[in-house]
């Protein structure tokens, strides 16, 4: 009997080699599907910062232009005239008049929360204002405009004049009373920070502005 024998090359594959081939396609799946699963993250990430630059940047332009066309407003506050003028390490409060209308606003801006919270929140009321200076305003009195801001950070520090009130001169926040201030500042220095990415610091935006209408109107020679 004549046998034919078949060679190698044209058999099929075996139960091993088909488990190993399937093996090598399945880690090469994952590694490629983590690879790209991390670089749709770290495109996710740079997109989500550069949009929050970007908010932080308008948020800047807006800040500065209203510091630039703020008013010395005065409030009535334990039985005398004050300036409407309200500055922190974290938070600016003030009259301007920038705006479509041109009418004296209030606002102000203050970092809120705390951790992975913190935001700052930005708040219009009109003006006049009785309760400019109180810490607690009534729950009645709701804001004419709201929003809060994708800023984890805020530092103001104003610069005054000396004055009768102890010759002061580029007094800090901590230092200085503002509920006592007879002027607005000459300048204020503002830094927002916005989160850097994945295990970087804060990015930071910082300025300073100065203020055009200094003292009250009536008191200019």
């Amino acid at each position: 009997m004549i046998r034919h024998s078949t060679p190698r090359g044209s058999e099929g594959l075996t139960l091993i080699e088909l488990l190993l081939a399937l093996t090598i396609l399945t880690v090469a799946g994952v590694l490629v599907a983590g690879s790209l699963n991390t670089g749709l993250r770290a495109w996710r990430s740079a997109q989500r910062h550069g949009r929050e630059e970007l908010v932080a940047a308008l948020v800047a332009e807006r800040l500065s232009a209203q510091l630039r066309s703020a008013v010395p407003a005065t409030v009535k506050h334990e039985g005398a005239d004050k300036i409407a003028f309200m500055l922190t390490e974290n938070s600016l409060r003030f009259v301007t008049i920038a705006g479509a209308d041109a009418v004296p606003i209030q606002v102000s801006y203050s970092i809120e929360g705390g951790g992975e919270d913190r935001h700052l929140v930005f708040r219009k009321y009109p003006w006049p204002d009785k309760h400019f200076f109180d810490e607690s305003r009534p729950s009645s009195e709701k804001p004419v405009e709201e929003s809060v801001e994708e800023v984890v950070g805020m530092s103001a520090k104003g610069k005054w004049r000396p004055d009768d009130q102890g010759g002061q001169s580029g007094a800090a926040a901590g230092d200085w009373d503002p509920e006592k201030a007879r002027m607005l500042p000459e300048s204020v220095e503002v830094g927002l920070e916005v989160k850097g990415g994945a295990g970087a610091d804060p990015k930071k935006i910082g300025m300073t502005v100065p203020l055009l209408l200094e003292e009250p109107l009536g008191r200019r020679q």
